[in-house]
Protein backbone atom coordinates (compact mmCIF):
# COMPACT_ATOMS: atom_id res chain seq x y z
CA UNK A 1 0.00 0.00 0.00
CA UNK A 2 1.22 2.98 -0.88
CA UNK A 3 1.32 5.96 1.65
CA UNK A 4 1.26 9.47 1.13
CA UNK A 5 2.60 12.01 4.57
CA UNK A 6 0.38 14.30 5.75
CA UNK A 7 0.01 17.03 8.60
CA UNK A 8 -2.72 17.06 10.57
CA UNK A 9 -3.52 19.72 13.54
CA UNK A 10 -5.26 17.85 16.69
CA UNK A 11 -6.72 19.98 19.65
CA UNK A 12 -4.71 19.35 22.61
CA UNK A 13 -7.10 17.24 24.51
CA UNK A 14 -7.74 14.49 21.72
CA UNK A 15 -3.92 14.19 20.64
CA UNK A 16 -3.14 13.01 24.35
CA UNK A 17 -6.62 10.76 23.93
CA UNK A 18 -5.31 9.34 20.69
CA UNK A 19 -1.78 8.75 22.38
CA UNK A 20 -3.30 7.08 25.23
CA UNK A 21 -5.11 4.43 23.27
CA UNK A 22 -2.11 4.00 21.10
CA UNK A 23 -0.09 3.09 23.80
CA UNK A 24 -2.79 1.22 25.86
CA UNK A 25 -3.18 -1.10 22.45
CA UNK A 26 0.66 -1.05 21.55
CA UNK A 27 -0.21 0.96 18.09
CA UNK A 28 0.71 3.97 17.28
CA UNK A 29 -0.84 6.80 16.87
CA UNK A 30 -0.56 7.16 13.37
CA UNK A 31 -1.81 3.70 13.08
CA UNK A 32 -4.82 4.81 14.93
CA UNK A 33 -5.55 8.06 12.73
CA UNK A 34 -5.24 5.80 9.50
CA UNK A 35 -7.39 3.13 10.58
CA UNK A 36 -10.15 6.12 11.45
CA UNK A 37 -9.93 7.96 8.15
CA UNK A 38 -10.38 4.40 6.70
CA UNK A 39 -13.19 4.01 8.76
CA UNK A 40 -14.90 7.37 7.83
CA UNK A 41 -14.27 7.19 4.50
CA UNK A 42 -15.86 3.98 3.63
CA UNK A 43 -19.27 4.91 5.78
CA UNK A 44 -19.43 8.68 4.22
CA UNK A 45 -18.40 6.95 0.30
CA UNK A 46 -21.41 4.09 0.56
CA UNK A 47 -23.68 4.00 -1.95
CA UNK A 48 -26.88 5.01 0.08
CA UNK A 49 -30.01 3.18 -1.44
CA UNK A 50 -33.00 5.33 -2.31
CA UNK A 51 -35.54 4.61 0.79
CA UNK A 52 -38.12 3.41 -1.60
CA UNK A 53 -36.37 0.46 -1.83
CA UNK A 54 -38.53 -2.25 -0.44
CA UNK A 55 -41.37 -0.53 0.27
CA UNK A 56 -43.77 -2.57 -2.09
CA UNK A 57 -42.82 -6.05 -0.85
CA UNK A 58 -45.02 -8.30 -1.69
CA UNK A 59 -43.89 -11.20 0.49
CA UNK A 60 -43.47 -13.58 -2.53
CA UNK A 61 -40.06 -14.24 -3.27
CA UNK A 62 -40.00 -15.65 -6.53
CA UNK A 63 -42.79 -13.30 -8.23
CA UNK A 64 -40.44 -11.99 -10.70
CA UNK A 65 -39.45 -15.60 -11.90
CA UNK A 66 -43.39 -16.10 -12.00
CA UNK A 67 -44.23 -12.59 -13.48
CA UNK A 68 -46.17 -14.33 -16.88
CA UNK A 69 -48.23 -16.44 -14.51
CA UNK A 70 -49.27 -13.38 -12.44
CA UNK A 71 -49.94 -11.31 -15.43
CA UNK A 72 -52.00 -13.92 -17.48
CA UNK A 73 -55.71 -12.40 -18.21
CA UNK A 74 -54.33 -8.92 -16.89
CA UNK A 75 -56.35 -5.93 -19.05
CA UNK A 76 -58.36 -8.92 -20.76
CA UNK A 77 -61.58 -6.98 -19.51
CA UNK A 78 -60.53 -3.47 -20.46
CA UNK A 79 -59.49 -5.05 -23.99
CA UNK A 80 -63.19 -6.66 -24.06
CA UNK A 81 -64.96 -3.55 -23.04
CA UNK A 82 -62.83 -1.76 -25.91
CA UNK A 83 -63.73 -4.15 -28.51
CA UNK A 84 -67.68 -3.77 -27.44
CA UNK A 85 -67.63 0.07 -27.71
CA UNK A 86 -65.60 -0.06 -31.31
CA UNK A 87 -68.92 -2.50 -31.93
CA UNK A 88 -71.18 -0.62 -30.64
CA UNK A 89 -72.74 2.67 -33.06
CA UNK A 90 -72.38 6.52 -31.34
CA UNK A 91 -76.13 6.51 -31.12
CA UNK A 92 -76.54 3.99 -28.78
CA UNK A 93 -73.42 5.25 -26.75
CA UNK A 94 -74.64 7.76 -24.19
CA UNK A 95 -72.87 10.86 -23.99
CA UNK A 96 -71.33 10.65 -27.35
CA UNK A 97 -72.95 12.68 -30.81
CA UNK A 98 -74.28 11.18 -33.09
CA UNK A 99 -72.81 12.61 -36.47
CA UNK A 100 -73.92 9.89 -38.88
CA UNK A 101 -70.35 9.55 -39.91
CA UNK A 102 -68.61 6.09 -38.58
CA UNK A 103 -66.35 5.97 -35.89
CA UNK A 104 -62.56 6.76 -36.64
Amino acid sequence: MKTIKTTVYLNAADYRKLKSLAADQRRSAAELVREAVAEYTARATQRRWPRSIGMGDSGVCNLAERYEDMMDGFGSEALAGAATEETTPSAERPGLPDSGDPAP
